[in-house]
């Protein structure tokens, strides 16, 4: 199949230094990117992809697949569910709002009560599950607010050990 990469509308394009020549192109509701050795000579083209077997493959694959329906004017099709579990979501709003509210100054405590519904008296406290639920919140949201949000954009793959 030929392809004119120059061509498509609204397509945003710069070339490197090295001659390499990055391509981001929006159509509709989807927007691809793509990299290229060289910049695309004047008219059509027939064009490889080379995916590296790694942990990113199946999103690689889909990207391709999506750009590909893309350019032959077809609907990109259902796309593989990125959306988290209602639970998972739940853990993250909690996540940010512990870390915030340490950040603020608020101790574990005052933040279990408010984010966990913990009443109780020192006794309680010292003795409560949610005492560590709280530290382990805080510490998750820690993690991705110093650059862990990444991970987020390949979910539900996971790259990195903690």
């Amino acid at each position: 199949m030929s392809i004119n990469l120059a061509g498509l509308p609204d397509l945003i394009a710069r070339q490197d230094d090295d001659d390499a020549w990055h391509g981001f192109w929006r159509s509709g509701a989807s927007a691809h990117q793509f990299w290229l050795p060289t910049s695309p000579g004047d008219g059509s083209a027939s064009y490889v992809v080379i995916l590296p077997l790694d942990k990113l493959l199946e999103l690689r694959a889909e990207a391709v697949v999506c750009l590909w329906r893309t350019l032959v004017a077809r609907s990109e099709g259902s796309r593989r569910a990125h959306d988290f579990p209602q639970q998972t979501r739940d853990r993250h709003i909690l996540m940010l709002r512990a870390f915030d509210g340490r950040s603020a100054g608020a101790s574990y405590r005052k933040l279990a009560e408010v984010l966990l519904g913990f009443e109780g008296r020192k006794v309680d406290w010292d003795n409560d599950p949610r005492k560590n639920q709280v530290r382990r919140l805080v510490a998750d949201g820690r993690y991705y607010v110093r650059g862990g949000y990444r991970d987020l954009l390949r979910y539900p793959i996971r790259l990195s050990d903690r």
